[in-house]
């Protein structure tokens, strides 16, 4: 008799090797120090398309000029933000920025302090599919197939019991 069927085992090879790429997708990139920040509005395009999955990775003082890209916090680091650098201050400790598709600078200037980074590479519109509805979605998957795992192993631990099939060794 068939314990498992092939269906059963391919559906759950599937499953953990989705998980396994999800789990890898966010601590790698975190393992050498990016950050993951989502385009959430289309004022960098055409540079960066709403939905677009950016790795952001720590700028340094030099890196911080006009021209070059920054992504830093807004709304009490609530929201993460990408814009261009058009300007920076004298004392150097405040930023000017632009988004690529609007006419204006923002209304806001940056503080150094808010500054996360600059996006190295950017994967576009998997940042679309990531919300929070999706991130608890992946973490309920993630404790139903460890209680899958579980209850197989029990499952199987019990059986073999039941059939002799595991020896039962007591070592004095």
């Amino acid at each position: 008799m068939k314990l498992f069927p092939k269906q059963s085992i391919m559906l759950s090879l599937f499953v953990l090797m989705f998980m396994l790429l999800s789990v890898l997708t966010v601590v790698i990139p975190h393992a050498f120090g990016f950050t993951m920040a989502i385009v959430t509005s289309d004022a960098m395009e055409p540079t960066y398309s709403k939905g677009t999955l950016l790795f952001v990775k720590n700028a340094s003082e030099d890196n911080l000029v006009v021209g070059n890209e920054v992504t830093y916090y807004v709304d009490q680091g609530r929201q993460m933000r990408t814009r261009r650098i058009v300007a920076v201050a004298e004392n150097q400790s405040v930023l000017y920025t632009i988004g690529d598709n609007q006419n204006q600078m923002e209304p806001k200037e940056i503080q150094k302090r808010q500054v996360i980074g600059q996006p190295i590479f950017y994967i576009p519109k998997v940042g679309a599919w990531l919300n929070q509805t999706t991130i608890q979605l992946f973490k309920n998957m993630y404790l139903l197939f460890a209680l899958y795992i579980l209850a197989t192993t029990l499952f199987v631990t019990f059986y073999q019991i039941k059939s002799g099939s595991v020896k039962k060794t007591i070592t004095s």
